[in-house]
């Protein structure tokens, strides 16, 4: 099991402002008891790619000498292209196997593409979020604080 290091890094990441921290990503393991995804908020892309290269897979068991290595050396190059192309719904797909089913990345853009509704889940959010009677519509200026508490799950 991840340390308690690693707890606390992905809590803080948790916990961000992404309206200062823009660059995140939904995650959550991947078995079916474990359904709970939470977003998390970096300052740059280096630290994102940092996170999933060394956050992430340790939160699920994959430690140092018990497969991080090996993991890593898959990851690697698609995270140095997603440095390079930007956040690609392509390159997030070839992330998945490579977790080796332990965890999932369901999204991963910036705060500004999710609450203006881009993609699938960012229009699915604001939707939600808006309700039936203002469904399609974009978020309205000065409703950010209560959507990005609509992004977190209640606490257990």
């Amino acid at each position: 099991m991840a340390n308690a290091k690693v707890f606390e890094a992905a809590g803080e990441a948790h916990e961000r402002d992404p309206r200062e921290y823009q660059y995140g990503y939904l995650t959550g393991g991947s078995e079916e008891l474990e359904s709970v995804r939470v977003f998390v908020w970096f300052r740059t892309m280096d630290e994102l790619i940092e996170s999933l290269l060394e956050v992430e897979p340790r939160m699920y068991g994959v430690e140092p000498k018990r497969g991080l290595e090996g993991f890593q050396q898959r990851v690697r190059p698609i995270l140095q292209r997603l440095k390079q192309q930007g956040f690609d719904e392509s390159l997030r797909a070839e992330l998945a196997p490579e977790a080796d089913g332990k965890f999932v990345v369901d999204w991963w853009g910036t705060y500004s593409e999710l609450r203006e509704g881009r993609g699938v889940l960012g229009c699915q959010l604001v939707d939600e979020f808006l309700g039936d009677e203002r469904r399609g519509q974009l978020l309205p200026n000065g409703e950010d604080t209560a959507f990005i508490d609509f992004l977190r799950p209640p606490a257990a």
